[in-house]
């Protein structure tokens, strides 16, 4: 599978691709600051090995594109965090997010309780999460493109 070829949307979140994108939204803001005295060439690096893309781009463009960085950052942080928190709802209480799960969705035995979570919250998370970045790094790239 190469950075640039398509997959299946029921195997995307099982490949590399994400977690590139997920990189490429926590790196550039670093990158988009660091524009102003590199010219942009660390973002032509970063999307270049990340992305797979080739983005050419003007010295303060890297800027102009921090107050979608910075959104994009909680977004994807929040999206990752529902997917960690409902496949692995037990560990809810480990971190002192517990609490009764007899008034909770899917409840009120612990069983039905995960399987609700894990299934409408984590799965839908899981796949939806790689669209977002999809989303978000299309946007960015177009911000910066001339």
């Amino acid at each position: 599978m190469t950075m640039t070829g398509h997959v299946s949307a029921w195997r995307l979140p099982f490949t590399a691709e994400p977690w590139r994108r997920t990189a490429y939204v926590l790196l550039a803001p670093f990158a988009g600051l660091a524009a102003v005295a590199d010219g942009g060439r660390l973002q032509r690096r970063l999307a270049a090995a990340l992305l797979g893309r080739d983005v050419p781009m003007r010295r303060l463009r890297g800027l102009l594109v921090l107050p979608l960085d910075l959104p994009a950052l909680v977004i994807i942080g929040y999206a990752w965090s529902i997917v960690a928190l409902n496949l692995a709802y037990p560990a809810r209480w480990l971190i002192g997010m517990g609490g009764s799960y007899h008034d909770a969705w899917g409840g009120p035995t612990f069983a039905g309780v995960w399987a609700f979570h894990a299934v409408f919250g984590g799965l839908t998370f899981l796949y939806l999460t790689p669209w977002i970045l999809r989303g978000l790094n299309h946007a960015r790239i177009r911000l910066l493109g001339p």
